[in-house]
């Protein structure tokens, strides 16, 4: 297990992070998420219909890049990271 797995130790780190969508007006899907997932914690995404979960589960999966924010897994910052 590498020192970044370890349990208490921060994973994954979102850093006030926002996803807009362009259209008239502009979609802003999530609006400054900051959140810290440990080694060994579980996490749930829960909310309404159109609150962001999926946008949020995307931007995390590196399937979308965030408009503005960072991203850090296990220590490095995704938007480093090469696309394979």
């Amino acid at each position: 297990m590498t020192a970044a797995l370890e349990v208490g130790k921060p994973v994954l780190e979102l850093s006030s992070i926002a996803k807009q969508y362009p259209g008239s007006p502009p979609v802003r899907a999530l609006d400054d998420v900051t959140l810290d997932v440990a080694g060994g914690e579980l996490v749930g995404v829960v909310g309404a219909s159109g609150s962001g979960k999926s946008t949020l589960l995307n931007v995390v999966g590196t399937l979308a890049r965030p408009t503005s924010g960072t991203i850090h897994l296990e220590g490095r910052n995704v938007a480093d990271l090469p696309d394979r």
